[in-house]
This record gives C-alpha cells, structure tokens and sequence, in this order.
C-alpha cells in the first residue's frame, strides 16, 4: 500500500507540476505594466488589453480546445497547451511591441486547453481522489500567483522585466512539459501502463454519448443558470481588474517602489489561498447556511473598493479581507452549482458555461479599467466601478443562492463517495 502511494505521487506531480503554469504567465505581467508601459510607450487602454488578451482567451477559445482534446486526447493536448505556454512567453517578452500582443495570444491558446485538459484529467485518473487533487490544483494556482506576483518586479530590477515576464512561462513550463511526458506520454490513453498498474489509478472510461441540443435547451430555459453566469462574470470580471491595476495603483496612490506595489498587492493574490478553506469551516463546523455563507463572502469582496477609496492608508486590510473573499466566492458560488445540478453531466454543462461567458467577458475589464483611469485622473473612479460590479454580482449571487435552497425533483447528489 506504502508502495503504491509513492507511485502515486508521480502522476500527482505531474498534475501540479502544469497546475504552477496555469495562471503564472498572467499575473506577472502587472507588477511589471510600468516598466512595459514605459518601454513601449503603452498608454492605459493598451496596457489593459495587454494584461486581458489572455483572459479573453480563455473563453473565446474554449470550444476550439474541447474540439481538440476530442482529437487528440488529454495526453497530446496538454503538451500543446504547455508548449503554447513556453513559445507565448518567449514572443511576448523578446519582441517587438506586436510581439506583446502576438505572445499573449499564444500563450492564452495554449493555457485555456490546460483549464480543460487538467479538470479532466483529474476526474479521468482521480475518480476516487477528485475532492483531494481539486483542492491541491486549487492551491498550487493560488501560491503560485501570490510567489510570482511578489517576485516579478524584484527579479525586474536585477535581470529586466523581458527575463522577469519570461521566466514564469519558460522555466514553469519546461518543467511541466518534462514531468507530463515521463508520466503521460502522447499516444497513450492514459498514464503510462507501469505507472497506471503500481499507482492504482482509475481505469480509463470511454465517455458516453451525450444529448447535447437537449442539454442545452434545458440549460438555456433555467433562469438560475443565468444568476450564476451573471455572478460569475461581475466577480471575474473585479478579479482582473484589481489583479491587473492595484499594483499601479498603490504605486500611485501610496507613492510607493515598484518593489513595494508589486509585494503590497502580492497579499491580495495570497490570501485567496485561505479565502476556499474558510468555506468549510462556515458552513460545515459553523453550520452557516449557504446563503448567509455567500452574504459574508460578497460583503467582504466589497469591502476592498470601498476601503481604498475611503481610507488608503489601510490597503494591507483591504487587499486581506478582499483578497480572503475573491477566493472563497469561486468556491461557495460552484459548491452551490453542484448541489443544484440534477446529475452530475448537468454540472459539467453548466460549469463550462459559466466559465465560457466569464471568462469572455471579464477580458473586458482591464481594458474598461485603463480607459476610466486614463480619462479620470487617480483611482477612485476606477475603484467606484468595481463596487458597481460586486455589488451586481452579491444581488445576482444571492439571487441565485436563495433560488438554489429547495433542489428540483429528480436531482442527483453529487458526494465525495461519488466522486
């Protein structure tokens, strides 16, 4: 048994080894938008649309990467996606300015085959570890934005912010690209056959054929559906905002180093490690219903906007408490999805919608946030709209929660047993 959770580790790895690569490439391009900005002469709507390309990615190219996870399978796909990753990042940082532009774009392609390719593999090869390596691909992100955000601009300042942007991508990426193809190599339908035998993993499953037109007529007609996808959207949508602008901003606002905005906002990437494993605790050992759950959570995300237009001086409590709720949002908003889903491939078609639409549209949001900051001068204005977005997405959140409370006849429980 002792034996067989060694080998186990080994396609775990891999796992988390392309889980540091899913967001890193992204987050380290704030903290260094001055430096580009300044290089390229950049003004904010371009450094907006620079910081979302990739975003925007991950929803308008959505339905080509299922179309080739479908051809090619999990194995190969996630080789192009880390490829993407390592090529995108190199073009972005050691080109000319459409090279910026050019390099986000590949990099966006190859990362959102990864948001597909990685959940599946997990429920592909984990079915009775579902909850376990959710969790830890989870974590993985978010420490490894909240390290790269805190040391962008400090690696800026010995090595250039080209090596800096680069390193994340190139170093992360050849990384993963190594561990993928020892575990999962192209071809195969799986792990690797000793591997698969010695670790115990989950046999391969052929997916089963899906109604999808009818699928989708049910999904299209359920009006709850849509508070999710509303609340999603408004709460991706701040997320970018304040993940792209809040180190120029404390910049600005605080008169601080480029070092020093870069670790300040770091803080607000950081605590949305904890923000998920608050959940449980509210809800399970508190005995917190899921609204009241969710109202805690909205007030909190709210709190950030209103706390730096108000009181500035307070940002490290503002990018806590924030910080602490952006990341239990995503969690209370998809536990609530999974408990009202009728069966489990409900849940999949609901989920992908949510994060089609949201992804899609929050791309938006750097770039609306860079033209409100270059025709207002200072933040307030800037900070004043990503209110206006929490608080529509707390109405379309809580909407949707108390919606939620009474389950339809003939839905299906989704446990961990069945996961």
């Amino acid at each position: 048994m002792r034996g067989r959770r060694l080998w186990a580790l080994a396609p775990a790895f891999a796992l988390l080894a392309c889980a540091s690569v899913m967001r890193a490439p992204v987050v380290v391009i704030p903290p260094l938008l001055g430096q580009i900005s300044a290089d390229f002469q950049l003004n904010p709507v371009q450094a907006g649309v620079l910081v979302g390309l990739p975003v925007l990615c991950f929803g308008v190219l959505t339905p080509i990467a299922s179309v080739l996870l479908r051809l090619t399978g999990i194995n190969h796909a996630t080789i192009y996606c880390l490829l993407g990753v390592v090529a995108g990042s190199l073009v972005r940082s050691f080109g000319a300015q459409p090279g910026l532009y050019l390099g986000s774009l590949i990099l966006g392609a190859g990362l959102a085959i990864g948001n597909l390719s990685i959940p599946m593999l997990i429920g592909r090869d984990f079915q009775r570890r579902t909850a376990l390596l959710t969790g830890a691909y989870t974590s993985t992100v978010n420490i490894v934005v909240a390290l790269v955000t805190a040391a962008a601009a400090p690696v800026a300042v010995v090595v250039g912010w080209r090596w800096s942007a680069a390193g994340s991508g190139v170093v992360l990426g050849l990384v993963a690209l190594v561990a993928w193809v020892a575990v999962y190599p192209p071809g195969d339908p799986g792990a690797r056959a000793g591997i698969r035998r010695r670790a115990g993993l989950s046999p391969v499953q052929p997916a089963s054929p899906i109604a999808a037109g009818l699928e989708r007529r049910q999904i299209g007609r359920w009006r709850v559906v849509w508070l999710f996808v509303a609340a999603f959207v408004c709460h991706i949508l701040a997320y970018n905002v304040v993940t792209a602008w809040l180190p120029t901003a404390l910049a600005e606002m605080r008169h601080m180093s480029v070092v020093g905005a870069g670790l300040g906002s770091s803080l607000f990437q950081a605590a949305g490690i904890a923000g998920p494993f608050l959940v449980p605790i509210l809800m399970s050992a508190l005995g917190w219903s899921q609204l009241r759950t969710m109202a805690a959570v909205c007030v909190c995300w709210i709190t950030l906007p209103i706390g730096l237009i108000a009181v500035p001086g307070w940002w490290p409590v503002w990018s806590l408490v924030g910080g602490l709720a952006q990341g239990a949002f995503f969690t209370v908003l998809f536990v609530v999805v999974i408990q009202r889903a009728r069966d489990v491939d409900e849940n999949r078609r609901i989920t992908a919608l949510i994060q089609t639409i949201g992804y899609t549209v929050a791309a938006t949001g750097p770039v609306a946030a860079g033209w409100i900051h270059s025709r207002v001068p200072g933040w307030t204005m800037t900070f004043v709209a990503v209110f206006l977005v929490l608080v529509a997405m707390s109405v379309c959140a809580l909407l949707a929660v108390a919606d939620s409370s009474q389950p339809p006849e003939g839905k299906h429980t989704v446990s961990d047993r069945d996961d």
